[in-house]
């Protein structure tokens, strides 16, 4: 898609966006995670909300939990500011372990342990709410509206990230979104940020942020891999592990307690999440016995769906065979070693194979909920 450059400052720009929020009589609220973006997103738009005359800022986190070390104690200097109003909320939602097939799901607080177990404890001025999906963080009735204005949620998505996201801003005509089923829209004001220039932005106005991010940066950790995030949500962040018990041994102390088998992850990287193929099998016989066969009963069943969707697909377009190692661009860059990979691990949230429904919290834990339509997975 072809960029056009506009000539302006994105700092600058981007306050103007915010309070033109704020002018528009709309409730405005900042979605909060503890990274860099969204720290971005707060400084700025405490500025613009300050000339708008709109201060205290409107903040809403979820506490996951399980984040590196200094996440959490930045989300409290947040809610220590003046200037903000930060509404910190647990959901007691499952969150996906990457890192293990018998018990893919944990659940945040996990109300059946004894708060010893949790990885850390919540602070007292935490919300508990009801709902398991983040989409119902901001609601109406949380966030009242202004008369003749709409609820307001401003993400920090920048749309260098990824060609998804470029994608989502110029489908919506611009940074803002029509009101959603929830109820509230969607703004994403600094999506023409670039990384630089958030930590440019950081040095040139002293802004606090996640120490964390120093950590990451001290132990060689690359930049497209600094994030801040649930370490245990998807298979690709297995790197991290690493990085994380040798930075943090404490801390991954507990959370292994919390989660046994991580430090297996960690140790031993993708080899513990990823098929291996014997030298005697072909992609497709690794894939049945692998996520089939030998796989816990959950995966056995999400892997036959997803074969019998692919192959079925694959044959509606080409008389040749499902292709063994070379991806099909017209199944959606899939082969029977890309399936293999995907599906080893249950992909639970469907973030690898899109074309299956995630697995519901009742799946595991009879009278845990379900999504209701929303999104399971973070952020």
């Amino acid at each position: 898609m072809p960029q056009r450059k506009l000539g302006v400052d994105v700092f600058e720009e981007t306050i103007d966006r915010i309070y033109w929020l704020y002018k528009q009589g709309h409730k405005v609220v900042v979605s909060f995670s503890g990274g860099k973006d969204s720290g971005a997103m707060l400084e700025l738009t405490k500025l613009a909300a300050e000339k708008a005359g709109e201060l205290p800022v409107e903040v809403v986190m979820r506490d996951e939990e399980i984040m590196f070390p200094g996440t959490f104690e930045y989300a409290e200097r947040v809610y220590d500011d003046p200037d903000v109003n930060l509404n910190w909320l647990i959901a007691g939602q499952p969150v996906v372990n990457a890192f293990s097939r018998e018990k893919p799901f944990f659940w945040v607080f996990d109300q059946l342990l004894e708060p010893e177990e949790w990885v850390r404890q919540p602070p007292e001025y935490a919300e508990w709410i009801p709902d398991l999906f983040i989409e119902k963080l901001v609601t109406p009735e949380r966030f009242p509206p202004k008369p003749g204005g709409d609820v307001v949620v401003l993400i920090g998505v920048r749309v260098d990230e990824s060609p998804t996201r470029r994608m989502s801003v110029a489908s919506a005509g611009g940074f803002l979104t029509q009101k959603n089923k929830w109820g509230y829209r969607k703004a994403k004001p600094m999506y023409d940020w670039k990384e630089g220039d958030i930590w440019k932005a950081h040095h040139d106005y002293g802004w606090d942020y996640n120490k964390a991010y120093d950590k990451m940066f001290q132990m060689g950790v690359p930049a497209h891999k600094r994030r801040i995030a649930p370490p245990t949500l998807i298979p690709a962040g297995i790197d991290n592990l690493g990085f994380a018990l040798k930075a943090w041994p404490k801390w991954f102390a507990r959370v292994e307690r919390r989660l046994p088998g991580l430090r297996t992850a960690a140790q031993f990287g993708r080899r513990a999440v990823e098929p291996i193929r014997r030298s005697d099998e072909t992609w497709e016989e690794c894939f049945h016995r692998t996520c089939i066969d030998e796989a816990p009963d959950w995966i056995a069943e999400r892997a036959t769906k997803a074969r019998d969707l692919i192959v079925a697909r694959h044959a509606r377009h080409s008389s040749s065979p499902f292709p063994q190692v070379k991806d099909c661009i017209r199944c959606g860059y899939f082969s029977w070693r890309r399936l293999a990979k995907s599906l080893y691990m249950g992909d639970p949230f469907s973030l690898l194979f899109k074309q299956l429904p995630e697995v519901e919290p009742e799946y595991f834990r009879p009278g845990a909920g379900t999504w209701e339509g929303g999104t399971p997975s973070f952020g």
